[in-house]
């Protein structure tokens, strides 16, 4: 039951991590659109507040939907073991799959941002938003990577213990 517990823990501390740096992103992203003012800051500011919204909005929901869940695969575990593995392995394994897209997803917007950032003039607007779309989507990557990893250890674990 400890690893069920840990790994629940686990997703939403890091979706509260994920929430405070959406939070921050945006706070700078409009900084940088008001205050700062320029071309450069102007187009590094829409990636950030773009992608933040979307980190907010998953790390919301991650953060409120984790105790249900850890409540509802205790339960399984401690009552039910087959709903482990007729319905929780199965929905890790999807989560799995997905984690592999949004890898490919992020080095693919890593790559863009490197692109924009290098063709774009010096202080342009393009070259800015090409280093916010690095900067976020990096740090997307750099999270998912660590939910990825801890979701196989989670995997792991339900099929050599409930399977």
């Amino acid at each position: 039951m400890t690893k069920i517990h840990d790994y629940f823990q686990a997703e939403r501390n890091e979706s509260l991590i994920f929430m405070i740096i959406g939070t921050a992103a945006i706070v700078c992203g409009f900084y940088f659109l008001l205050v700062i003012n320029s071309k450069f800051f102007n187009g590094l500011s829409w990636p950030l507040i773009f992608i933040a919204i979307i980190q907010l909005f998953v790390g919301t929901i991650i953060y409120f939907r984790s105790p249900t869940d850890l409540k509802r695969v205790t339960n399984f575990a401690q009552n039910s073991p087959k709903n482990i593995r007729n319905l929780e392995i199965p929905r890790m394994e999807k989560v799995m799959t997905q984690f592999k897209l949004y890898r490919y997803i992020e080095m693919g917007l890593i790559v863009l941002g490197l692109v924009l950032f290098l063709i774009a003039s010096p202080t342009g607007f393009w070259k800015g938003v090409g280093l916010g779309i690095i900067i976020q989507a990096g740090l997307m990557l750099i999270a998912d990577s660590f939910a990825e990893n801890r979701g196989q250890h989670y995997l792991k674990y339900l099929k050599a213990s409930f399977n």
